[in-house]
């Protein structure tokens, strides 16, 4: 049990060192040159060396330490914060003031989906139109549209949870990752929104922080696909096992559309 114990404790360590302390680390570095350097020498890390080195004498090695901890947690906080805003921006429909924004964007993403369905010379079923101001959030619009269209209205939204206490432990992995990816890339993107903050100070965390939110949003975007298709197939492949459970068997034919009132029904307990 000992070694055991110590090896979940070394990975452990492990994981907290990278995913906590070095991101936030470089953070607390890359302030601190915004800080001592500025615009004017901001790629003078010599001086800054030296400082360092000048200052670090007269401070305990233990303040050092728990500084840097506490400003690498603080900055890891508020990066996935950050990434939390940057999810509810991308998957959440723009409500209240935010929705006077959304229309304008939302019209001219119909409009250029109507003018790539006229260039492939097909019809598009209305509900496939945009109706989100960001493609993330359309795309996930889209899953529940998807759903409903192939059995009979079915809504995903109380269909899910119930459906995910019975899918096989082998079937999970897959949409677990594909979970994970998508909170990863939010929380780069709140790290990408940290450094652009340091930006008016020092001018290399604005091409940092730049850079980190593109990459964050494409990340996202990727894994947003991936999960949106991961869900949609767990949804094909399991929903037979769902409807025996609660008692209704799938006839040979499918799902109909008296069988999924019933089955929303249920699940809304008749609200």
């Amino acid at each position: 049990m000992n070694p055991f114990l110590s090896s979940l404790g070394g990975k452990l360590a492990e994981r907290w060192v990278a995913t906590l302390v070095l991101p936030g680390a470089l953070f607390v570095a890359a302030a601190v040159c915004a800080v001592r350097l500025g615009h004017r020498d901001a790629l003078d890390v010599v001086r800054l060396g030296n400082e360092v080195v000048a200052a670090f004498p007269r401070l305990p090695v233990a303040v050092a330490a728990i500084g840097l901890l506490l400003g690498a947690a603080a900055a890891v906080v508020a990066a996935q914060a950050l990434g939390a805003v940057a999810e509810a921006v991308w998957v959440k429909p723009w409500r209240g003031p935010a929705a006077w924004v959304a229309r304008p964007v939302v019209a001219v993403r119909r409009w250029r989906f109507d003018r790539a369905a006229a260039r492939a010379g097909v019809d598009p079923v209305p509900a496939y139109r945009p109706r989100r101001a960001t493609w993330i959030g359309e795309r996930f619009r889209l899953l529940d549209t998807r759903i409903a269209a192939q059995y009979q209205g079915l809504r995903l939204g109380p269909l899910w949870p119930r459906l995910w206490l019975l899918v096989p432990e082998p079937a999970r992995l897959p949409v677990q990752a594909a979970e994970i990816r998508f909170h990863s890339a939010t929380t780069l993107t709140g790290w990408g929104v940290l450094y652009a903050a340091l930006g008016p100070r020092w001018y290399p965390a604005a091409v940092v922080g730049a850079v980190v939110a593109v990459v964050g949003r494409h990340r996202a975007r990727a894994s947003d696909h991936a999960l949106a298709v991961l869900i949609e197939a767990t949804v094909d492949t399991h929903l037979d096992v769902l409807a025996t459970a609660l008692g209704h068997p799938l006839p040979a034919a499918g799902l109909t559309p008296d069988l999924a009132v019933r089955l929303n029904d249920r699940f809304a307990k008749g609200g």
